[in-house]
């Protein structure tokens, strides 16, 4: 029979590779030779490189349970556990220093991400951890003392198994969802799945000719009446409805059921009683027609657009419009086009102390693979890194 390595990681994302170096590295260290990731792609952290537009949004520093939709148990224990690992101090000490930008985002020095994994596979390198691509993980079996995975490249064997296969959105990283099921084989169940931080599909009635503008506004996500999520940003007005990162950040609150739609609060900076003081003054002007009562006041393409909407053309009415622009939502652009899923594998039978699964011992599940899903902002990349290290813990007490 071939080696039986001490651990091995399924996926060389950013779990799998942030487990990988903190298996080979601190307090019981396992020996490089002993972790063998096994990565479907021709290269390990495609996504990785991806991350921030190509700039490595990594962390923030406005971190807590309210970024993050999953199990709220095993939400607060990470939190916990993520703030003692102190992320930052462990990044920096693999030679990965951070800038926090004014929004909190933190990102690489570099502003590149393709350097943050640059360092990671030097680690990994300099430690000997073993890294085969092209290896497509078909299916994980237990046997008494190890697993047997299954690749088209033949059967591999491991004491430990960390399953960091990712979630099911953006196939051109490989994550298409099909590695879940390795995990149902072994009896979890998978929540419901649905693309988040993604483009939003709406009526385009009420935003025909705003295409290509991009705003700054207040958007909040309403469902069945309620308001679900807010954020505060840019909107930018597509063909087939909205985008940018305020969209982005209340997406995850829909999944296609009930009645959903956006408000829009344009010129969030200012008050109700400010924006309808200045419409009066506009139109107690005898040279301005009230066609025009919002230009000079917003983007004259908008204003048309809200004006249409307004009630009548008194200026409470159109102020109220301003601040509460509807757009009936439809549907979104689908996981080719998400950053992240929303849904996985349920939590319920996974320990968030050590990610080990409360099924299988020695099976353990990090990272996007798992139904916990952050906001955009760098939260993901941070659950997946601390994930990575909480199971990599876990396995060196353990072993």
């Amino acid at each position: 029979m071939n080696k039986i390595y001490k651990v091995a990681v399924i996926g060389g994302g950013a779990s799998g590779l942030m487990c990988a170096v903190d298996l080979c590295s601190g307090k019981n260290a396992l020996l490089g030779k002993d972790v063998f990731i096994l990565e479907r792609n021709d290269r390990v952290g495609k996504k990785l490189i991806a991350t921030g537009n190509g700039q490595g949004n990594l962390m923030n520093e406005r971190f807590g349970a309210e970024n993050y939709r999953g199990e709220k148990a095993f939400v607060d224990d990470f939190i916990r556990i993520a703030k003692e690992i102190d992320l930052e101090s462990y990044l920096n000490g693999l030679g990965i220093p951070l800038c926090t930008l004014k929004d909190g985002k933190k990102y690489p020095l570099s502003r590149q991400a393709s350097s943050v994994l640059d360092t990671l596979r030097a680690y990994l390198s300099f430690k000997g951890c073993i890294t085969e691509t092209n290896a497509f993980v078909k299916s994980v079996k237990s046997r008494k003392e190890y697993f047997v995975l299954t690749t088209e490249n033949g059967e591999y064997f491991a004491e430990k198994v960390v399953m960091a296969t990712g979630g099911t959105c953006a196939k051109q990283f490989g994550t298409d969802g099909y590695s879940y099921i390795l995990a149902e084989k072994f009896g979890h169940k998978k929540t419901a799945l649905y693309p988040a931080l993604v483009q939003l599909k709406t009526e385009m009635n009420a935003i025909k000719g705003l295409k290509g503008l991009k705003e700054v506004a207040s958007v909040t996500a309403y469902k069945n009446g309620k308001p679900i999520k807010n954020s505060v940003g840019d909107i930018l007005f597509t063909d087939f409805g909205v985008s940018g990162n305020t969209v982005f950040q209340v997406s995850s609150a829909f999944d296609g059921v009930g009645d959903e739609f956006l408000s829009i609060e344009f010129l969030p900076e200012l008050s109700l009683e400010q924006l309808i003081e200045i419409i009066n003054k506009r139109l107690s002007l005898k040279h301005i027609d009230k066609s025009e009562a919002l230009s000079g006041v917003l983007n004259k393409r908008v204003g048309q657009a809200v004006l249409k909407l307004a009630k009548t053309s008194s200026a409470v009415d159109i102020a109220n419009a301003v601040k509460n622009f509807k757009l009936k939502v439809t549907g979104n652009l689908g996981f080719n086009f998400a950053q992240v899923t929303k849904g996985g594998i349920a939590t319920k039978d996974v320990n968030a102390l050590t990610m080990e699964s409360k099924l299988v011992k020695d099976f353990y599940i990090v990272g996007e693979t798992l139904d916990v899903d952050g906001d955009c902002g760098g939260y993901n990349v941070t659950f997946a890194f601390v994930s990575g290290i909480i199971a990599s813990r876990a396995i060196k007490t353990n072993i």
